[in-house]
């Protein structure tokens, strides 16, 4: 296979323009000529298919969910990026290009992200003459707030329901094109293959999951739409549903299969409660521009989250990086939140090993002290644990108490020592000689 991105030639900025420029161009007469295949009506299939049936295609959209409206789309909170600069904090079109570009670890091709940069200007407005009902402020202006992997405020948002705000509105978009008889809707079908004519997509195959049903579709072009592949991961925050089965029969037919790294990442969730949770709770990324993400300074700190006062908090992703502070990019602070949370269960363990050996070495000191008293010291060697060492010397004749616990001797000693278990009251009737031995 020739990977070859197809990418226009030029400066970044006018790439696209020029590439726009000289692309041939459809008489209206003729577009309605075409039919194109639409699979997937999130806001992606949603959008391709209202835009192309308004500028005259034929259109078909199918969808494995009862209604367009349960795209997973609705599942994002947070808010969506353009650079409008309402809040004159010195964004543009270039540095929203740039943050993109930074927050995708450098593996973006750039003149895709610099189009999206340049088309987000034009995505507002058009949300907002659907009706998305984005936040406003007092004198009725768009609302902006921050949020993370840029230090700008231009993210516009619909409380946190922004994702299902921008669907309900790609939605009626559809419906307006559905009503119009330009665009046919297949909702509860699942596409099983893709059809190829001279290496080009001219159809698909599906099945009607309500009557099991399988029948193709023929067309002049097919767009996939059809979502991430969130059940790679044992826990996501994606539907069950996101099973990337389209992408995978488009690839087994020949389509190549580029960035896998591209799957959403979350910092901000619930975790799980229990074995019956198939899926992660999402919490808005906008929580790292209106809170403050912090642990507690003490490792293994059983208070209530209220009753820490501010000093003893760790705001770590301040203290690591003061420019961004908690809007730091999600790789960056997903990789900061794990190592305090890695460093806390190290810390969990080792105490509790060390509880552990503790509670070992204190049940074997108490039965080498519960040993009778032998004859020699040969003898009480052998009994003693051989790994076992004494905090103490035992002034002993014989030494026998010197490194090791456990002393079986009869001798008396002349020295008292925690170590050593021959006692003023276990001296025998034996007599044995009292020259102290020299210390080590």
């Amino acid at each position: 296979m020739k990977l070859d991105a197809k990418i226009p030639e030029g400066p970044v900025q006018e790439k696209w323009d020029n590439a726009r420029f000289k692309v041939k161009l459809v008489n209206p007469a003729n577009k309605r000529k075409y039919k194109v295949l639409v699979v997937g009506s999130g806001l992606a299939g949603a959008s391709a298919a209202a835009t192309l049936a308004e500028l005259g295609y034929q259109v078909e959209c199918f969808c494995f969910q009862d209604s367009p409206r349960r795209a997973h789309s609705i599942a994002a909170q947070g808010g969506i990026n353009a650079a409008k600069n309402y809040t004159n904090d010195g964004d543009s079109v270039w540095r929203l290009f740039y943050d993109t570009v930074k927050g995708g670890d450098f593996r973006a091709r750039e003149a895709n992200v610099y189009r999206l940069a340049q088309l987000s200007v034009n995505i507002i407005d058009q949300a907002v003459a659907q009706g998305v009902p984005f936040a406003r402020d007092y004198g009725g202006l768009l609302d902006n707030r921050s949020f993370g992997g840029a230090q700008v405020s231009r993210t516009f948002y619909a409380r946190g329901q922004t994702g299902q705000q921008l669907l309900l509105g790609a939605y009626a978009a559809l419906s307006r094109q559905i009503g119009k008889g330009a665009v046919k809707m297949f909702p509860r079908t699942e596409m099983l293959d893709v059809v190829l004519v001279d290496g080009h997509a001219k159809g698909i195959v599906v099945r009607d999951l309500v009557t099991g049903e399988v029948r193709s579709h023929a067309g002049d072009a097919v767009v996939l739409a059809t979502g991430g592949y969130g059940n790679v991961f044992y826990l996501s925050t994606n539907a069950k549903g996101c099973n990337v089965t389209a992408t995978w029969r488009a690839h087994k037919r020949g389509a190549g299969f580029a960035n896998p790294c591209y799957t959403q990442i979350h910092p901000t969730c619930i975790p799980v409660s229990g074995d019956h949770q198939s899926k992660l709770t999402l919490m808005s990324e906008s929580l790292r521009n209106d809170g403050r993400v912090w642990v507690p300074k003490k490792q293994g700190d059983k208070r209530a989250p209220g009753e820490i006062p501010d000093a003893e908090r760790d705001y770590y992703l301040e203290r690591k990086y003061p420019s961004f502070g908690n809007l730091a990019p999600r790789d960056i602070a997903s990789r900061a939140a794990k190592k305090p949370a890695t460093t806390a269960a190290a810390s969990a363990r080792a105490a509790s090993a060390s509880t552990s050996t503790s509670a070992t070495r204190s049940s074997a000191w108490a039965r080498t002290r519960s040993r009778r008293a032998t004859a020699t010291c040969s003898t009480c060697m052998r009994r003693s644990p051989p790994r076992i060492r004494t905090r103490g010397r035992c002034a002993s004749s014989r030494r026998c108490t010197t490194r090791w616990a456990g002393c079986g001797s009869t001798t008396t000693c002349s020295r008292r020592s925690r170590a050593c278990s021959c006692s003023a009251r276990r001296t025998s009737a034996t007599t044995a000689p009292t020259a102290s031995a020299p210390r080590r």
